[in-house]
């Protein structure tokens, strides 16, 4: 009787470190294709200056951003895409879709195909032009570093005075995202509605700097449009991590 308890039990081992085996696989896997299609995508579309080259005079490089986009391919492979993003010195270089839906590219790459890092993607509830008051961009907190888990290095205040600015382009201008504010919040906040006027703009501004986990090096003055980017936070159930930037268009 012993030996058959024996028996059964490495037999129950057997399959549990079998099946962990085959998840971690599988994961690892997954994680594999979707870093390996955003760098085939970010390959294709993207293409960044010839650092060699020696402007004739010197230029500020918040005024120049440091990539382009051939959109016109971009949204001829998939007509969903409004956009770019990209942070110099992160992983953070990823076309940015709208769907039909919030559910639309949650586990969904830009190519079709599932994958549980999914898409960059906008609030299908903004205006792809970011005529907006507040336009929310939303990223998977991914283990392995990918899609927008960096914007929760922005707890150190030494991140933010690495990274107080990144990049947004659309099809039509290029935009400097001006870093104000970031902080752990619900993913029931009020962030997460579409805001009607300059009164409930400047009402979350004066939220967002007081809960910020960073202080900026300006303060929210004459503000009249944000984008928020929002990711998943480990702190408490359903937190997440928001980023505000204040769009400053450049092109």
């Amino acid at each position: 009787m012993r030996k058959i308890i024996y028996n059964f039990l490495i037999i129950v081992f057997s399959a549990i470190i079998a099946f962990s085996g085959y998840r971690l696989y599988t994961i690892f896997h997954e994680y594999h294709e979707g870093e390996k299609q955003y760098e085939e995508t970010a390959a294709n579309y993207v293409k960044t200056p010839d650092k060699t080259e020696v402007p004739e005079v010197p230029v500020d490089p918040m005024t120049i951003c440091p990539i382009s986009v051939d959109f016109d391919s971009l949204i001829a492979e998939n007509p969903d895409v409004v956009g770019w993003i990209y942070s110099d010195g992160t992983q953070i270089n990823y076309p940015v879709l709208r769907g039909e839906s919030n559910d639309t590219y949650i586990h969904t790459m830009i190519n079709g195909q599932y994958n549980s890092a999914g898409s960059i993607f906008m609030d299908f509830r903004n205006n792809p032009d970011l005529s907006d008051i507040n336009t929310i961009i939303y990223g998977h907190h991914m283990k392995n570093g990918s899609m927008f888990a960096s914007l929760h290095q922005y707890v150190h205040q030494d991140y933010y005075d690495e990274h107080k600015y990144m990049w947004y382009l659309t099809p039509d201008h290029i935009y400097r995202l001006d870093v104000l504010a970031g902080y752990v919040g619900s993913a029931e906040a009020e962030i997460y509605t579409i805001f009607i006027d300059q009164e409930e703009l400047d009402s979350y501004l004066s939220f967002a700097e007081r809960k910020s986990t960073f202080t900026p090096d300006h303060k929210a003055e004459d503000i009249n449009g944000i984008i928020a980017l929002s990711t998943c936070s480990y702190e408490y159930d359903d937190a997440r991590y928001v980023l505000v930037c204040v769009p400053v268009m450049i092109d």
